[in-house]
């Protein structure tokens, strides 16, 4: 039995998401962050007929969907009919339970990405930032949002500005997602520019995705970006946060794993 969730299912829903927290941070954030009445968030429940329980979840924020189950016993047919009348153009999701749909839906796109989680274990030093390091990199957040909303629109400049970055988020998202205390910014300022960042996302007490790492063309090759992530990772490890990414560039993604990553799956987006 597939119904639309409401406040009164929050704490069966987190009991269900949370058994893989890491999987499920943009389903957690965004349940968080605007609940169940927003406008921009609807969430599918599947459940056990006979004995109740959850066992796969559809949600939607604003025009992309995620879709998650922790078997292959779930009603695709069902999950697809509300998928098509959603009108989203993206789902994605681990690659196990995203799959099926592929035959299911009429996808026009796919894309796999390395879904990693930083091992909390590693050594202090290969992680903690030098003096000079910590100094360069600076940051935002919703304390002092209002005083650096001109840093935002160079965020946003940059974020055009790299090529593989299809959808890069605009000003207002950004800007709405540090107010809400669900993202911070760090970067990096070099000739009157912002030439490198990278970004929290769908920041929760325990946990936090790491989100646009890039560095302008022009500035490369200067460990820029690799300052940003240490100075970000550091800081939220200190305060006891989890925290994964995704990559699907190889290079990328053994810079990643000399700062401490670990690949522990897939991550699939479809268009629709």
């Amino acid at each position: 039995m597939i119904r639309k969730l409401s406040s009164s299912d929050y704490d069966v829903l987190m009991d269900f998401v949370r058994k893989e927290k890491e999987w499920n941070i943009f389903i957690i954030g965004d349940v968080v962050s605007y609940g169940f009445d927003s406008p921009v968030v609807e969430v599918w429940g599947e459940f056990d007929i006979v004995f109740g329980s959850l066992k796969a979840v559809l949600l939607r924020y604003r025009r992309d969907l995620i879709f998650y189950s922790d078997s292959e016993d779930y009603d695709i047919d069902s999950f697809c009919n509300i998928i098509l009348t959603t009108k989203c153009k993206v789902l994605s999701g681990k690659k196990t339970v995203i799959l099926p749909f592929l035959k299911a839906l009429n996808v026009l796109q796919k894309r796999e990405q390395f879904f990693m989680r930083l091992d909390t274990n590693i050594p202090k030093e290969k992680i903690e930032p030098s003096l000079e390091e910590y100094e360069r990199v600076k940051v935002i957040s919703k304390d002092n949002l209002e005083e650096n909303l001109d840093k935002i629109e160079m965020i946003v400049y940059l974020y055009q500005s790299i090529e593989e970055f299809l959808n890069p988020a605009t000003f207002e998202q950004i800007k709405q997602d540090v107010s809400l205390g669900r993202s911070r910014i760090y970067y990096i300022e070099e000739d009157g520019i912002i030439v490198s960042s990278a970004r929290t996302g769908a920041e929760l007490p325990d946990m936090a995705m790491v989100l646009s790492v890039c560095t302008m063309h022009e500035y490369r090759s200067k460990g820029y970006a690799t300052m940003c992530m240490k100075r970000l990772c550091s800081d939220l490890i200190k305060e006891d946060k989890s925290l994964c990414l995704f990559c699907d560039n190889p290079k990328a993604a053994n810079i990643y794993k000399k700062i401490g990553f670990q690949q522990i799956g897939t991550w699939v987006t479809l268009g629709l």
